[in-house]
């Protein structure tokens, strides 16, 4: 006889061999590479963006060193440090950036361009890809909703700001009236705090990144089981860059070594996160369906001899 907590305990078990056996099925190593590449050079043109936009309230320096901590946390200090140097550049250059609409189309394009590589991975997990007919359309479509994005984004950054300043006062007050507990308490909910953050972003990518119409719900659970796995990723890979010896073995390019492996294994993280969200949904939630201006992609197995490859897909010729 089974009982109630073992049946749980199955399910979870096939429910995540199922999603690990659908990652390692696509590609998302090859596709995790490309979005390293891309990020590489959609960073500075999104730093610029937030820097200017946030930076207006609260002060570029403020800006600036709220992005070291948070990539201090996440690619050691030697990264932060190099992308500190980025971003210094950008803020004295940043201005003359905005002055001209040709800087300012080229930078928009460059910083939505990591969001449509994004994108691309996430239609081709969830099995889905636009329309050719709207393919113009759906371009700029695209390329307004990644912009919306990093708005999103930036207003989170906006908001983390906000949070961390009114934590800290808090928490400075605390620790005059209140035992050691009450510091610690505070910590953890700063930290959940961070976790919630993390999975709204999730929940946002899921939900209006990808070509598809999904359910909040699956949204939610995939976007909170994404958050935990990238909390618990993020000090592994953390700890092993900020150990690393990648500035001194590739000198000049060492920061740019330890953003693609950084964005390399987070990546796996997003696309194992997306896979684990489809196989829930086909599983325990709802059907995830193509949007208006997508179809849905069904890859089929032929066994060789069978058909030949330079065939018009959807018709089938059998070797005389």
């Amino acid at each position: 006889m089974k009982l109630p907590y073992q049946n749980v305990f199955i399910s979870i078990w096939h429910l995540l061999r199922e999603t690990f056996l659908e990652f390692l099925d696509n590609n998302s190593f090859d596709r995790g590479a490309a979005l390293a590449y891309y990020t590489v050079f959609a960073l500075p043109p999104i730093l610029i963006i937030m820097i200017n936009s946030v930076g207006a309230l609260f002060g570029k320096d403020a800006v600036s060193g709220e992005i070291y901590f948070e990539v201090k946390e996440l690619i050691g200090s030697q990264g932060a440090y190099e992308v500190q140097k980025i971003v210094e550049n950008i803020s004295k250059s940043g201005e003359i950036t905005f002055t001209t609409i040709v800087g300012v189309i080229a930078l928009l394009l460059a910083a939505t361009g990591l969001f449509i590589s994004m994108q691309d991975a996430l239609n081709v997990i969830w099995g889905v890809k636009p329309k050719p007919r709207n393919q113009y359309f759906k371009l700029l479509l695209d390329r307004v909703m990644s912009f919306a994005m990093i708005l999103s984004f930036t207003f989170i950054l906006l908001v983390s700001l906000v949070a961390q300043a009114v934590l800290s006062k808090v928490g400075n007050y605390l620790m005059q009236l209140l035992d050691q507990t009450a510091v610690i308490l505070l910590q953890m909910f700063n930290e959940t705090f961070s976790l919630a953050v993390v999975a709204f972003i999730f929940a946002m990518i899921f939900k209006f990144l990808p070509d598809v119409k999904i359910q909040w719900r699956d949204v939610w659970v995939g976007a909170i089981v994404t958050s935990i796995l990238f909390a618990l990723g993020r000090f592994v890979i953390g700890f092993y860059l900020g150990n690393s010896n990648y500035a001194n073995v590739y000198g000049a390019a060492g920061t740019v070594v330890i953003i693609l492996v950084w964005v390399f294994y987070s990546s796996q993280i997003l696309f194992f996160g997306a896979v684990f969200t489809l196989v829930f949904s086909r599983k325990y939630g709802s059907n995830i369906y193509p949007s208006p201006y997508a179809v849905r992609v069904i890859r089929q197995e032929v066994e060789a001899g069978k058909t030949a490859v330079n065939v018009e897909p959807g018709k089938f010729e059998t070797p005389e």
